[in-house]
């Protein structure tokens, strides 16, 4: 497990808060989300942020009287872990041994693989919210996939930074908060400095 640390070296002992999240390599999307969001403490103080090895990836799916729209709403399949950048998953239908319960189920396969490519297709027989997770949060918004659909993420490492509005919270979306325009970039073991204030502007520097 490696780790990043933020300083925050604000002006005047001002507290900042700061988004760790995953950009999607080549583009940036409005389902880009916080993964973190961390405030170091002011004049000089530290946060280290541990960053697993391993993904995690789940499906859930709205039991009757679930709102559909919650993607962590009503039943759930356990979460596979993996660490490798391509990967395949598959969702599909698992029967109680008295034969009056059907789930969905999650199951890691190793054909059709692509390069770089993590996919999740759903055998399943209803629509499922699938999510790609870190240490248990999601590092990209959940998204339906319908069944006979696949979703594929690319989940090459592309940690950023952002300072962001105190009402943002882990798993909120960027594109929703008051965030600076320049996100930046930063690799596990490196150490990012915030510097200056709310009324000036701030700046990230990574070392």
């Amino acid at each position: 497990m490696s780790t990043i640390t933020i300083v925050n070296n604000a002006d005047n002992y001002e507290v900042v808060r700061v988004a760790i999240y995953w950009r999607p390599v080549g583009a940036t999307t409005l389902n880009t989300i916080a993964w973190r969001v961390v405030s170091p403490p002011p004049g000089g103080g530290q946060t280290v942020i541990a960053i697993p090895d391993n993904f995690g990836v789940y499906a859930n799916y709205p039991s009757q009287g679930d709102d559909p729209n919650d993607p962590n709403a009503g039943n759930r399949t356990p979460i596979l872990s993996f660490n490798e950048y391509t990967a395949r998953f598959v969702i599909g239908t698992s029967v109680s041994q008295d034969s009056q319960v059907t789930t969905a189920a999650i199951a890691q396969v190793y054909t059709d693989l692509v390069l770089n490519e993590v996919r999740i297709d759903n055998d399943f027989s209803n629509g499922v919210w699938t999510h790609i997770t870190k240490d248990g949060d999601d590092i990209y918004a959940p998204q339906v996939v319908w069944p006979g659909a696949v979703r594929i993420v690319d989940i090459r490492p592309s940690l950023n930074l952002a300072i962001v509005s105190p009402s943002l919270s882990s798993a909120g979306r960027l594109a929703d908060e008051v965030t600076t325009r320049v996100q930046t970039s930063i690799h596990e073991g490196e150490t990012a400095t915030v510097l200056g204030s709310m009324w000036k502007g701030y700046s990230i520097t990574v070392t």
